[in-house]
C-alpha cells in the first residue's frame, strides 16, 4: 500500500433505514385501518421481532460465513421490527382514547357539530372557486352537544368566513362545524362563527380565555418590528425566520406556492441548518474546539425551538437541522445517516402522528439528501464558484445552494403527492433565492429574540435584513408570473412510474456524486503484484456509468415531456358540442353556425375561455347564458363579450342587484321561454331552447342556477343537451316534482362539477347517453364524487375535462362522438375549502 493525498470517503450506514421505513408505514397504517385490525400490528410485530431475534441468537453461535452474514441479517431485521412494535403500541395508545370518546363515529356520520378546542397556528385566507375562507388548524379538546372529551385532542382543519380573520395560534375557540374525514385528516366547514373561549358547559356560552402565550408575544414583536422593512419583506420576515405567514396577502402566498418557494417561509430543518452552520463556522473560525462547537449550535438550536414554540413539529425541525448541520459543516453526512435514521425513530416512537404530517415527511426527505449528498455538492459547487469568486464567498455560497439543490430533488415526490403540482421553475428559483436565505435566517433568528426586550434593535436588524427578503419576495412574483409556471402532475400508473423514476434518478446521481468524489486520490491504494495498481473493471463500470446517466436523462427528459404543452390534436369539421377545458369551472359551448355559437358559461380564467374558442374557431356568440353568477361560471363572461360580442346575453341569480360582472344590456328570462339561437339556412347548425327554471328566491345562488333544455341541429341529425348549472339536491328533486324535465337527453351537462350535493334524482330521470362533468384538473374540492361518477357511467360515456381536457362532440350515423382536442387549461383554479368536497 501508498499514500496519497485526498481522503478516502466513508461507506454510506444504511444499516438503520429498514427500521425508518418500516416504523414510518406502520405509523401511517394504524390510523387508517379498522381499530380491531391496529389493536393487532404491535402483537404481529413483536411476534416476528422475537423470531428474528430467536434467529439472530442461533445464527450467532456458529463461526461459518453464511451463518455470520444470516446474524447480520437478522439483527437488522430484529431492530427494525422491535422499533416498530413500539412506535405501534403507542399508536393504538393514542387512537384508543380518541376513538372511545366516539370522535371516530361522529365524523364518520358527517353530521353537524360543536366543536371546542385550541388553534395550533393562525387563521390564513385562501382564495377559492366560490369566494375567500380562511382556514385555521385546531386540535379540537371536546365535541357535541352535552360535550364529550377527546383524550388528547384531534386535529381538524377549519375553514370559515371572514370572521375567523385574525385568530392566532393558541386561541380557545367553541364553533358549530360539519367534520369530514379524507384519509387521516378531517376537515370541517364552519357553519358558525368562533366564539372566544372554550365550549362551557351544556348551553354553549362560551367561557372567557385566550391569555397571549409567550409565543404570541413574540411573533406580536417580530411582526411590529418587521413593519417598517421595505418591498413584501414586512410579510416575509416573520416566515422566514418563525414559520409565521399570517401577515403574507394571498397574491404572495400564492407566488411563493407556484415558484416553488413556499417552504423557506416554514419552520423547517433547512432553516435550522443554516443557523446551527452559521454558528458552527462562527465559532471554527476562531479555532474553538468541536465539543464546544457542539454544545454552542445545540444551545442556540434549544433558544430558537423555545422562541418559535416547542411544538412537536420546531423540535422536530430543530433535530433534523442540527442532523443537517453535522453532515454539511463537519464533512460526516456518511455518520450522520444512522444518526438521522435513529432520531426519526425516536421521534415516531414519541409522536406517531407526525407521520402522517407533511412536514415530517419533507423534514425527513430534506434532511436525509442534505446528509446524503449535500456535501460532494457543496465541494463542486465551491471549486466551480471559486473560478470567479473568492474563495470565502464561493464556499458559503456552495454551502448555501448545496443544502437547496438536494434538498429541493429529495422532496420532490413528496410535494407532488400533497399537491398534485409542480413547479417547473422550482429549482432555478431556488438557486436564485438560496443565496439570499442565510442573510435573513440567521441575523433574523437572533433579532426575533431581542424584539421583545430591545425593539428597537431588533427593528433596525430587520430593516437589513428585509432587502434580501425582498429580494426573494421579488423572485417569487417574477419566477410565478413565467409562462407555464405551474403544471399539473399525471394520475394513475403514468403518476406512479413517474415518481419511481424520479427516486431512481436521484440515487443514481448520489452514486455518480460519490464516485466522483472517490475519483480524487485516496490516502491508501490499494497496489496489485510486483508494486502495479490493482486494474479497474472496466467494462462493469462503463455499464454501470451508462445506466446512472440513461435514469438521469430519462427522469430529466420525462418531467421536461409534462412542462412542453402536447400537440392538439386535430379538430373535426362536423363538431356542434364542445367541453371547455377552463380548470374548476363551466364552459360548454353548442355550434349555431360554421364559426358561431352558443355559450353556456364561461368558467373562471378568461385565458382559458378565450382560447378555447379560439381554438375551435368560434368568433361570433349568438346567445351567451350565464347559469348563475358564481366566479367560477361567470368569472370571464366580460372577455367573452370584449372579444365576441354577443348578440343576446341571458342570466339568473338570487340578488336584487346583480353586481358589475353581469354584462351590459343582460336579462334574466322566466320559466317555459324559448328562443332560436344561430342561421339556420347558412350552415345547417342552430340550436332552440328552452327556459325550465329560474329561480330568484332561491336557498342559495346554486339553486337559482338558470335551467335549460337544448335541441342542437346538425346537418346530421338533432340531438338534446340538459342544462344544469350548479342546482343542488333538492332544489333538483322539487324540478322533478313541476314535471318540467324531458323524459330522457342525450348529452346531460352533470350539476355542480359532479359533487355529491348535486344528487343523482336527475341523472336517473332523464338517463343521460353521454354526460359532461366539467372541473378543474387535481381540484381540491373532491370534485367528481365517485358515487356521482359510477352513476354516470351506468347510463353512458362520461367526458371529463380534468381527465380529458377540451373534448369536442360529433353527431355521425345517429351515434354521439367524442373527440379529445389535448388542448388542457393552462391551470387549476380552486382550492380546498373543507365541506365543498362533493
Amino acid at each position: 500500500m501508498v499514500q496519497a493525498r485526498g481522503s478516502v470517503p466513508a461507506a454510506v450506514d444504511l444499516r438503520l433505514v429498514p427500521a425508518v421505513v418500516l416504523t414510518l408505514a406502520v405509523c401511517l397504517a394504524i390510523p387508517l385501518i379498522p381499530y380491531d385490525a391496529a389493536l393487532m400490528v404491535p402483537w404481529v410485530l413483536a411476534i416476528m421481532a422475537l423470531g428474528a431475534t430467536g434467529l439472530m441468537m442461533w445464527a450467532s453461535s456458529g463461526l461459518d460465513r453464511c451463518r455470520g452474514r444470516t446474524t447480520a441479517i437478522t439483527a437488522l431485521a430484529a431492530i427494525a421490527l422491535w422499533i416498530a412494535a413500539v412506535a405501534a403500541v403507542q399508536a393504538v395508545g393514542d387512537r384508543a382514547p380518541v376513538r372511545d370518546s366516539g370522535w371516530e363515529d361522529a365524523v364518520a356520520a358527517e353530521r353537524p357539530l360543536r366543536l371546542s378546542g385550541e388553534a395550533t397556528g393562525p387563521a390564513v385566507l385562501r382564495t377559492g372557486t366560490f369566494g375567500d375562507s380562511w382556514h385555521l388548524t385546531v386540535t379540537v379538546e371536546a365535541f357535541g352537544h352535552p360535550s364529550r372529551e377527546i383524550p388528547g385532542g384531534a386535529e381538524v382543519v377549519v375553514s370559515g368566513g371572514s370572521l375567523w380573520e385574525g385568530l392566532q395560534s393558541g386561541a380557545a375557540v367553541c364553533f358549530t362545524a360539519s367534520p369530514e374525514a379524507e384519509g387521516a385528516t378531517v376537515f370541517a366547514r364552519a357553519s358558525t362563527a368562533p366564539q372566544t373561549g372554550s365550549c362551557s358547559g351544556d348551553t354553549g356560552v362560551p367561557g372567557l380565555d385566550g391569555a397571549p402565550t409567550g409565543r404570541d408575544v413574540v411573533r406580536a414583536a417580530v411582526h411590529q418590528a418587521a413593519a417598517g422593512t421595505v418591498g413584501t419583506a414586512p410579510q416575509l420576515l416573520p416566515g422566514l425566520i418563525l414559520g409565521d405567514r399570517s401577515a403574507q396577502d394571498p397574491a404572495l402566498d400564492e407566488s411563493m406556492k407556484t415558484s416553488g418557494l413556499s417552504h423557506l417561509s416554514a419552520v423547517s430543518g433547512a432553516n435550522c441548518t443554516l443557523i446551527a452552520g452559521a454558528v458552527t463556522m462562527a465559532l471554527r473560525s476562531v479555532r474553538m474546539r468541536r465539543p464546544v462547537v457542539l454544545g454552542a449550535v445545540l444551545g442556540v438550536l434549544v433558544v430558537f425551538v423555545i422562541v418559535v414554540g416547542p411544538e412537536p413539529s420546531v423540535i422536530r425541525a430543530a433535530v433534523m437541522g442540527a442532523l443537517g448541520a453535522w453532515a454539511v459543516f463537519f464533512g460526516r453526512g456518511r455518520q450522520a445517516l444512522p444518526l438521522l435514521c435513529l432520531a426519526a425513530c425516536v421521534l415516531l416512537c414519541w409522536q406517531p402522528g407526525l407521520a402522517g404530517e407533511p412536514a415530517f415527511q419533507l423534514s425527513l426527505a430534506a434532511t436525509a439528501g442534505i446528509v446524503l449528498a449535500a456535501r460532494p455538492v457543496e465541494q463542486w459547487l465551491t471549486a466551480v464558484l471559486r473560478r470567479a469568486l473568492p474563495g470565502p464567498v464561493a464556499g458559503i455560497l456552495g454551502a448555501a445552494l448545496a443544502v437547496t439543490v438536494t434538498a429541493q430533488v429529495a422532496c420532490q415526490p413528496i410535494l407532488v403527492g400533497m399537491t398534485g403540482e409542480f413547479s417547473a421553475y422550482s429549482v432555478p428559483a431556488n438557486l436564485l433565492a438560496a443565496p439570499l436565505v442565510p442573510f435573513v435566517t440567521v441575523p433574523g433568528t437572533f433579532a426575533a429574540v431581542l424584539a421583545v426586550p430591545w425593539p428597537g434593535l431588533a427593528g433596525a436588524v430587520f430593516w437589513v435584513v428585509g432587502w434580501p427578503a425582498a429580494g426573494i419576495g421579488w423572485i417569487a412574483s417574477e419566477v410565478s408570473g413565467w409562462p407555464g409556471a405551474l403544471h399539473a402532475w399525471p394520475e394513475g400508473f403514468l403518476s406512479a412510474g413517474l415518481v419511481v423514476m424520479h427516486v431512481a434518478a436521484a440515487l443514481a446521481l448520489l452514486w455518480l456524486l460519490m464516485r466522483w468524489e472517490r475519483s480524487r486520490p485516496a490516502r491508501v491504494r490499494r497496489l496489485g503484484m510486483h508494486g502495479r495498481p490493482r486494474p479497474t473493471p472496466a467494462g462493469h463500470l462503463r455499464w454501470s456509468l451508462a445506466a446512472a446517466w440513461t435514469t438521469v436523462c430519462a427522469a430529466a427528459g420525462s418531467q421536461l415531456g409534462l412542462v412542453v404543452a402536447p400537440p392538439s390534436g386535430s379538430l373535426p369539421a362536423d363538431w356542434s358540442l364542445a367541453a371547455c377545458d377552463v380548470g374548476q369551472g363551466d364552459m360548454l359551448v353548442l355550434r349555431t353556425g360554421e364559426r358561431a355559437a352558443m355559450v353556456v358559461d364561461t368558467g373562471p380564467d378568461p385565458a382559458a375561455a378565450t382560447t378555447c374558442l379560439d381554438r375551435i374557431g368560434v368568433d361570433r356568440v349568438d346567445l351567451l347564458v350565464l347559469s348563475h353568477l358564481h366566479q367560477d361560471h361567470a368569472g370571464a363572461a366580460a372577455d367573452i363579450v370584449g372579444c365576441c360580442d354577443p348578440i343576446e346575453i341571458l342570466y339568473s341569480t338570487l340578488e336584487s342587484t346583480p353586481g358589475p360582472g353581469v354584462p351590459a344590456g343582460a336579462r334574466q328570462p322566466v320559466p317555459g321561454e324559448t328562443g332560436r339561437a344561430g342561421d339556420r339556412p347558412a350552415s345547417g347548425y342552430w340550436v332552440d331552447w328552452t327556459v325550465l327554471e329560474a329561480d330568484p328566491e332561491a336557498d342559495n345562488e346554486n339553486d337559482a342556477s338558470l335551467q335549460m333544455t337544448a335541441t342542437v341541429h346538425t346537418p346530421e341529425g338533432d340531438y338534446s343537451v340538459l342544462l344544469t348549472g350548479d342546482m343542488e339536491e333538492e332544489a333538483s328533486r322539487a324540478l322533478l316534482g313541476l314535471d318540467v324535465l324531458p323524459e330522457s337527453v342525450d348529452v346531460l351537462k352533470v350539476a355542480h362539477h359532479g359533487a355529491r350535493n348535486g344528487g343523482l334524482d336527475v341523472v336517473r330521470a332523464v338517463g343521460p347517453a353521454l354526460s359532461v362533468v366539467q372541473v378543474g384538473r387535481d381540484n381540491g374540492y373532491g370534485h367528481p364524487h365517485p358515487s356521482v361518477i359510477g352513476e354516470l357511467e351506468r347510463h353512458g360515456p362520461v367526458i371529463r375535462t380534468d381527465l380529458h381536457g377540451t373534448t369536442v362532440v360529433s353527431l355521425r350515423d345517429g351515434e354521439l362522438v367524442p373527440t379529445l382536442t389535448g388542448a388542457r387549461a393552462p391551470e387549476v383554479s380552486g382550492t380546498r375549502q373543507a365541506g365543498e368536497a362533493g
